[in-house]
């Protein structure tokens, strides 16, 4: 019988980019949510990524149509994955957080939900595209962004530190032998 390889094969020298894998995957799952949560209020998926890019453009994100909406995911894809960098370059000065990639991804993940959304959106946005202040979306999005954001760039961080071009003789840096 042949068993499935525990590591994703790739061609020698091949390295995989893991954290730009973790932040495509971490940003268009938690746009697949917001646009299932906000699919039984009867807003349109469109108006999803387009509030993304309002943070941007304001009110005119919602008249320009799929471009827009382009526009809002690619600017959240790029948002994750400098979580992503953020991530690693504190996970460098503290290894716990890749030792122990499930518990600090998850509130690391909650961090970045509560700074993004009800710090910097307000800031970059005047008000154009504030956050919803639903306690059951607030709730959704931190799960998400725990799970679907914070877990994937802690569990990404680790590969990388754990890289060749990372190790300091010991493996993980700073892991104990």
């Amino acid at each position: 019988m042949n068993a499935l390889p525990l590591h994703w094969p790739h061609p020698p020298g091949h390295r995989v980019p893991w954290l730009l894998l973790a932040a495509v995957a971490g940003a268009l799952l938690d746009l697949a949510m917001a646009v299932l949560f906000w699919a039984g209020e009867g807003v349109a998926p469109i108006r999803i990524p387009q509030s993304i890019a309002a943070w941007f453009l304001g009110a005119a994100a919602y008249r320009g149509g799929p471009g827009t909406a382009l526009l809002g995911v690619v600017a959240y894809v790029l948002l994750a994955w400098a979580m992503a960098h953020a991530y690693v370059a504190l996970a460098r000065r503290r290894p716990v957080l890749v030792e122990q990639p499930f518990v600090h991804g998850a509130l690391y993940g909650m961090a970045c939900y509560l700074v993004t959304f009800h710090l910097l959106v307000p800031l970059l946005a005047s008000g154009a595209a504030a956050s919803s202040s639903r306690p059951d979306w607030i709730l959704a999005c931190l799960a998400a962004y725990a799970g679907m954001i914070g877990i994937p760039i802690a569990c990404a961080a680790r590969r990388v530190l754990a890289g060749p071009a990372c190790r300091d003789g010991r493996g993980i840096v700073g892991e104990r032998t």
